[in-house]
């Protein structure tokens, strides 16, 4: 019987020690946990959905990003990540990481969910983050505290650019946070609306450019959005805010006033004038562009695929000598897209453009905004100033007078394409691939048409340049060309795109236009895809 109780015995304390030492690897100590914290040095309250939203912009904007890393020789289990902003949030867990093994490292973002309150918020102030790191079976000595603070601007404020001001070295720096204005654009606001339903109802007799969708009705409300400025003798305060140049650290941050605070003031900056005019815009169904040049922002449309602007503070103020009429703002706004458009597509990146509903579309949303009747009453005592005896542009104006002279990607340069309507059009969409000058994508997302212009002595120089860069990016291309025409597939993370394109010989190398969808969409898009391919010459 003893001979037997020895084993056992043994192997029981083989087992309780194999157990103990299973158990005992789950722990870990402070020490041995190393932790960074990369943080935001703002929060813009305008913007405090972007903030919170994972997807919008790709997850661009966070609070925080803490980089935890297992440095001890245990798996440790259950790490769990939670932060706090007092007043503001409560404890929130972030995540939940099952184990986390020796010499892994875990990144965890943060994504602030803020009140809608927060828009309410009319003062600056210096808040502070707390994030606490625990993990199972860890003593109360061993739980990871960090804090850091930030500033939390007021609602109006806006901030060009998250860069340090001493890192700042290009102007998309400068505008690095571009996308943004849009939160500034609130067509839903009920004052806003309410203005924009009185500017058709009482100064245009119910236009209605966004149903029709003719780029001449909507011409007509741009100018009555102006006319209503001029009409209710609201004055351009002045151009202060717009960056001048990369070294302009006085207007990085600027305060802008909501739409209804510009209606109800009648007065505003250029930026200000131009989200006044893309929340009416918006507001009436028409899509709305801002305009960004250095010193200066002014407002427009697209429409069909075509862009179209008008010179907003042409109402007169500080700097300006005289009031424009609608015609003529709209004349110096067409002027000054003329040269926007020769500018951009000569690759000048101080000439930027905020697609509104296209990064709406991204997840860069308004902020909700609360009726006012004070506000209601002001827009009344407005529009009693408003006069109906001439219209803002007459019914006969001939087509081509206010339209532009086609909805062609042109250059200097050989081969141009026809634009379907409703396409958008980015130009010099890729910063790290400057070969790429322009983009143009259908309202689906899908169908694409890219132009390369490219240093090359000929095509198949040119597609080994355009591959050299794909293969930068992490994808892969096969290619067929048979003369000027090209065929092929590129694959990427994200699957396989199939594209047609032309390329020709051009004065400083190659010019490449390509049009294609994803594989699975492309047999459907075919026609489309077609009549892009042969418009291309």
């Amino acid at each position: 019987m003893k001979k037997i109780a020895i084993p056992l015995a043994l192997a029981t304390v083989g087992l309780i020690l194999t157990a103990f030492s299973f158990f005992s690897s789950k722990k870990g100590n402070a020490e041995d946990i190393d932790i960074s914290i990369e943080k935001s040095a703002f929060i813009m309250p305008a913007a405090h959905r972007v903030y919170s939203n994972a997807d919008a912009l790709d997850g661009k904007y966070y609070l925080f990003k803490a980089k935890i890393t297992n440095n001890s020789s245990n798996t440790l289990e259950d790490v769990t990540v939670k932060y706090r902003i007092p007043n503001y949030i409560d404890w929130t867990e972030l995540t939940v990481s099952g184990e986390m093994f020796p010499g892994q490292t875990l990144v965890v973002p943060c994504y602030p969910k803020f009140n809608n309150e927060i828009t309410e918020k009319t003062t600056e102030s210096v808040e502070k983050a707390e994030i606490e790191i625990s993990w199972d079976g860890a003593e109360e000595d061993d739980i990871i505290e960090e804090d850091f603070t930030f500033k939390l601007t007021n609602r109006n404020e806006y901030v060009y650019t998250g860069i340090k001001t001493e890192e700042i070295s290009s102007w998309a720096d400068m505008y690095d946070n571009d996308a943004l204005i849009a939160c500034f654009v609130t067509p839903n606001d009920p004052v806003v609306k309410y203005y924009t339903q009185n500017l058709q109802e009482k100064l245009l007799k119910g236009e209605a450019a966004s149903v029709t969708r003719k780029p001449e009705d909507a011409v007509r409300f741009l100018g009555g959005i102006y006319e209503a400025t001029r009409k209710s003798h609201m004055v351009y305060s002045g151009t202060k805010g717009i960056p001048k140049s990369t070294d302009d650290v006085q207007s990085i941050v600027q305060q802008v006033r909501l739409p209804r605070e510009v209606i109800t003031g009648n007065t505003g900056l250029c930026i200000e004038l131009s989200v006044l005019y893309a929340s009416v815009l918006s507001a009436a169904g028409i899509d709305p562009i801002i305009y960004m040049v250095p010193g200066h922002a002014y407002p427009g449309f697209r429409m069909n695929g075509q862009y179209y602007a008008i010179e907003a503070t042409g109402i007169g103020g500080e700097g300006l000598g005289n009031i424009m009429s609608a015609e003529d703002a709209y004349k110096q706004g067409q002027k000054q897209l003329q040269e926007f458009i020769e500018r951009s597509q000569a690759g000048d990146p101080r000439y930027t453009i905020v697609d509104i509903h296209n990064v709406n579309a991204q997840g860069v949303t308004s902020m909700d905004l609360k009726d006012n009747d004070f506000m209601r009453k002001k827009v009344d005592d407005i529009v009693s100033s408003w006069s109906n005896e001439q219209q803002v542009i007459p019914n006969n104006r001939r087509e081509n007078e206010i339209r532009l002279p086609n909805n062609r990607i042109r250059t200097s340069n050989s081969l141009s394409f026809s634009i379907p309507a409703g396409w958008q059009t980015m130009m010099h969409p890729v910063p790290q691939m400057p070969i790429v000058t322009a983009q143009v994508v259908a309202p689906d997302q899908m169908t694409t048409v890219t132009i390369y212009d490219i240093a090359a002595s000929n095509t198949q120089q040119g597609m080994a340049t355009v591959d050299q860069y794909l293969s930068s990016f992490g994808m892969q291309m096969q290619y067929q060309i048979n003369g000027s025409s090209i065929a092929g597939q590129t694959y990427s993370a994200n699957g396989t795109f199939n594209w047609i394109g032309k390329a020709i010989r051009r004065q400083g190398g190659i010019r490449i236009v390509a049009v294609g969808a994803p594989d699975y969409m492309y047999n459907q898009n075919s026609s489309v895809i077609n009549q892009v391919y042969s418009s291309i010459r």
